[in-house]
């Protein structure tokens, strides 16, 4: 089934900010690993487009019935408010970013990754003991450098929104 993009109009159904063509030119250009069919490309964009609604975005949703986070209204980036009825380009970046780290934690799972070798012996059979992984090493990569396309566009933990009424 084709990707429905969200343009900023609020797009009924939609589950993508970007088309498969698009990620595939991104990958080329980051050097991203990512499936080598339309299908499967696809699926890895709906995937980071699910992943993406559970970011602390600022501002609001446009309308209550929009299958993604995006578009806003109320979003301030660099002292400039965002219009509401388009999809920012950061936005569309951090979603091929994190198409790209969901693909690549798919290849290489987090919890099958191993600490560097600390102890090898050989006495008839080969013994090798692994370091235990620090967190940072096996966690998913979801949700890191996607995010740095995004920065501006996220709440921190310590910022408190203010309203006047």
């Amino acid at each position: 089934m084709a990707l429905v993009i969200e343009t900023g109009q609020v797009v009924d159904g939609a589950d993508s900010y970007v088309t498969a063509a698009e990620l595939v030119t991104y990958a080329a250009n980051y050097g991203l690993t990512i499936p080598a069919t339309e299908g499967e490309q696809e699926a890895l964009l709906r995937r980071a487009y699910l992943q993406m609604n559970t970011l602390p975005w600022k501002g609001w949703a446009v309308n209550r019935d929009q299958t993604g986070a995006w578009p806003r209204y109320g979003v301030l980036s660099n002292g400039y408010e965002l219009p509401s009825d388009v999809i920012p380009r950061q936005v569309k970046q951090c979603q091929m970013a994190m198409a790209g780290e969901i693909h690549a934690d798919d290849i290489d799972p987090p919890e099958l990754r191993k600490g560097a070798v600390i102890k090898d012996r050989v006495e008839g059979a080969v013994e090798r003991q692994y370091a235990t992984a620090k967190a940072s090493r096996s966690t998913p990569v979801a949700g890191r450098q996607s995010l740095a396309n995004v920065a501006g566009l996220l709440e921190s933990s310590w910022q408190i929104p203010m309203v006047r009424g």
